[in-house]
């Protein structure tokens, strides 16, 4: 009996040892795991065609019932029609409510969501000249559009990229100002530059400040705007320059063109989302 006692009481101090190792390292295929889970393929040179992990495989995406943040699955299911689903792996996100696609670059190379276009070499109403205030929009070449998916992008007749596929766009844009003055004393002044979709601002809004300092005849100025945009089916884009500041003292004749080969934009779609 004494012996019993003995060996029962070895054994559950035996469990509680394994429970405490199990419960903060675990390693598959590695008795030295570095993280809280670590898996090893056999020969990581010539791995099995069943070595790995399976997320659990899912056709729906459940939204009603509580779950934990950070929930991972993988969705084998997708709207080929709307592209509203695409299939993939989702994560909940408690803040929100809602599922969490992940981005992989081989499926963006796949969907051929890559364009980019240079704009035109003039300003739609012509030059900025030296008024106090002055607004213009400059479109886009067509003949310059380069888009691995062309049917779902086009330049209108009034320079405005036209895009066929709604959703969540990166954008990626230069805008580039070339000032000449024939006088010595060229004055201070700071332009706006903004995207434009169907000829307003987007919420949030895409726009970058800049300027052409005093004294300079010729001067280049090269700015960068980023963010992201939805967009819907054969929303228009273009860029809108505002020169919203000129130092009064000056009356210099300065004239401001576009530099239209380096003046561009760059959309890179996301996800229906």
């Amino acid at each position: 009996m004494i012996m019993k006692n003995i060996i029962s009481t070895l054994l559950i101090a035996g469990n509680f040892f394994c429970f405490g190792f199990l419960s903060s390292q675990v390693g598959v295929n590695t008795n030295t795991p570095k993280t809280t889970l670590e898996i090893r393929t056999a020969d990581k040179d010539n791995p099995l065609s069943n070595e790995g992990v399976i997320i659990p495989r899912v056709t729906s995406l459940n939204v009603t019932n509580a779950k934990e943040h950070g929930l991972l699955v993988f969705l084998d299911f997708e709207d080929p029609l709307t592209e509203t689903i695409e299939r993939g792996f989702y994560w909940w996100n408690n803040t929100s409510n809602m599922w969490i696609p992940f981005f992989s670059m081989n499926k963006m190379t796949q969907d051929k969501t890559i364009t980019y276009i240079s704009c035109k070499n003039a300003f739609d109403e012509g030059a900025l000249t030296s008024v106090s205030t002055n607004l213009r929009t400059l479109g886009f070449d067509s003949n310059t559009l380069i888009a691995n998916d062309t049917g779902n992008f086009e330049v209108n007749a009034s320079g405005e990229l036209v895009v066929k596929k709604a959703g969540t766009y990166h954008v990626q844009a230069v805008i580039s100002l070339h000032s000449v003055n024939n006088g010595v004393n060229a004055a201070r002044d700071a332009y706006e530059g903004m995207v434009l979709v169907n000829g307003a601002e987007p919420v949030p809004n895409l726009r970058t400040a800049y300027g052409f300092p005093s004294g300079s005849t010729v001067f280049d100025s090269n700015t960068a705007i980023s963010g992201f945009v939805t967009l819907n089916v054969n929303d228009r884009i273009r860029f809108s320059i505002n020169r919203y500041y000129r130092d009064s003292s000056f009356t210099d004749p300065a004239t401001i063109t576009p530099n239209g080969t380096l003046s561009n934009l760059t959309l890179r779609y996301m996800g229906s989302f």
